[in-house]
């Protein structure tokens, strides 16, 4: 097992959870490029004077970068990380310990401290003498779609390794259990539309609002039909209509986020919503599922180390959450989301458990070091 040990004496899991402070200091929102710019610099100082290979990339602005051990677009291996975060108070951007082991602050779950323990990762492997095949990704979007990030990185760039592990935590239970699958996502936009008229004589309009509203239980019925043990599900996430109270509304939408297990019940869902009288059925953005063969020799492999690592079992579990994933997967790259124990993202209390890095970083190494994986090597 590998030690990790420094000339300052100080513990993995110290050097780990500076590394994430550092990284929550910068507010890697959308409207902050600069922010972004710099963090991304942090992360090329930190491998400074060490034996690997960084490429910058820009798709329309978004920058990402690839460290690499070996040079290759199409290592064993790929960590992927995103240093972009939601939108949160000040006071988040300054990681404090909430309770004992628990270092809390915006990106410290959703994922600047599992990026921060891949950096090490990938650092303490560039001074083995022979590293492992080997790449990390850090790109700035996943949290508005991945598409000049991972999906740059992939589609055109041509970035093609046999597996990819991102560093997004569980945020369910179970100590480092492995997500071999995670729902996909489609935004729908539901519109109907009236006539318009002064509010003094609505008689003489058609209220689109009212028209959206009469809807409503189709709409409920179609998602309460979905069940099993992984149903679709929706969230009512935004709602327009009208221009001026006194006048009555010619057009209403509802947007929706839908979260679906597979093809299948996506184009049920879309088939039964455009069935409905006087609504408008539009796709406004796709991201589609992630089913990783639980028997891949890496998914196997990785739960075989992580098991060895922290003297339990580790199991192999599904997410409802989507991530950059989707974008491997698209490509037919096996993978999975694998990150140290941590909870609450997007929320106001988002926190990471400190005493996790160890383990995790122990295992990813441990992992890496035994790429590729065979089905005659499980």
């Amino acid at each position: 097992m590998v030690a990790y040990t420094e000339d300052s004496g100080t513990s993995l899991r110290e050097r780990v959870a500076a590394t994430t402070a550092d990284l929550v200091e910068y507010r890697t929102t959308e409207d902050r490029p600069a922010e972004i710019e710099a963090c991304l610099s942090y992360v090329v100082d930190f491998f400074a004077d060490e034996a690997v290979e960084i490429e910058r990339f820009d798709h329309e602005g978004v920058p990402s970068l690839v460290v690499s051990l070996d040079g290759s677009r199409s290592p064993d291996v790929a960590f992927h990380g995103h240093l972009d975060v939601v939108p949160a108070a000040d006071s988040m951007f300054t990681t404090r310990t909430v309770a004992d082991g628990e270092l809390s602050g915006r990106g410290t779950a959703d994922m600047k401290g599992g990026l921060a323990a891949m950096m090490h990762v990938v650092r303490e492997l560039s001074r083995r003498e022979s590293p492992p095949s080997l790449a990390l990704m850090v790109v700035t979007d996943e949290e508005r779609g991945g598409h000049h990030g991972a999906r740059y990185l992939l589609d055109e760039v041509g970035y093609d390794p046999a597996f990819c592990i991102t560093g997004e935590p569980n945020n369910l239970d179970g100590y480092l259990d492995v997500v071999y699958r995670q729902k996909g996502v489609i935004r729908i936009d539901l519109t109907t539309t009236g006539a318009s008229a002064h509010a003094a004589t609505p008689e003489r309009g058609e209220n689109a609002i009212a028209n959206l509203m009469d809807a409503h239980s189709a709409i409920q019925a179609v998602f309460a039909a979905e069940s099993g043990d992984w149903p679709t599900t929706v969230n009512y996430g935004l709602i327009e209509g009208g221009t001026s109270v006194n006048q009555v509304p010619d057009t209403a939408t509802l947007r929706l986020d839908v979260r679906y297990p597979d093809a299948d019940a996506r184009d049920r869902v879309l088939t039964e919503l455009r069935a409905i009288d006087g609504l408008t059925v539009k796709s406004v953005g796709h991201g589609a599922p992630v089913d990783t063969d639980p028997d891949d020799p890496y998914v196997r492999g990785l739960q075989r180390h992580a098991e060895r690592v922290i003297g339990r079992d580790v199991n192999l579990v599904s997410k409802p959450h989507t991530s950059d994933l989707r974008h491997f997967a698209a490509h037919g790259i096996p993978g999975v989301a694998f990150g140290p124990e941590a909870y609450g993202s997007h929320e106001g209390y988002e926190y990471l458990v400190v005493d996790s890095l160890p383990d995790y970083c122990r295992t990813l190494d441990a992992f890496a070091e035994g790429a590729p994986y065979s089905s005659s090597s499980q």
